[in-house]
């Protein structure tokens, strides 16, 4: 695995859910108090685009079912839930080293 470099720093606000692709794979990278996370950008779940959801904190919720993940570990925080139907995720998300070098955003594939 290598690192590759998938945006401009500045091009990443904190907080934003940003899509970015790296050697073919599909992320959504994001910036939490400086710090830059990378993950695989479908809910394990459903498929959902999870640019679409939402941060709290360092997880990221989908905003189809509100499955919760965490962004430093891929652990699940929350199960899906589609009004009164509680249901089980069966994967947890994938996540990807991230880290800021000379103003780039760089994710290890």
């Amino acid at each position: 695995m290598e690192f590759v470099k998938v945006a401009s720093a500045s091009d990443i606000a904190d907080g934003a859910l940003v899509p970015v692709e790296a050697k073919g794979v599909k992320l959504l990278v994001t910036k939490v108090g400086g710090t830059f996370y990378a993950a695989q950008r479908k809910c394990p779940h459903l498929g959902f685009n999870l640019c679409r959801g939402k941060l709290e904190g360092r997880s990221v919720v989908c905003a189809l079912h509100k499955a919760k993940f965490d962004l430093t570990t891929g652990k699940i925080e929350r199960d899906p839930k589609f009004l009164f139907i509680d249901m089980k995720a069966r994967n947890e998300l994938a996540v990807y080293p991230a880290k800021e070098e000379d103003g780039a955003v760089w994710v290890e594939i």
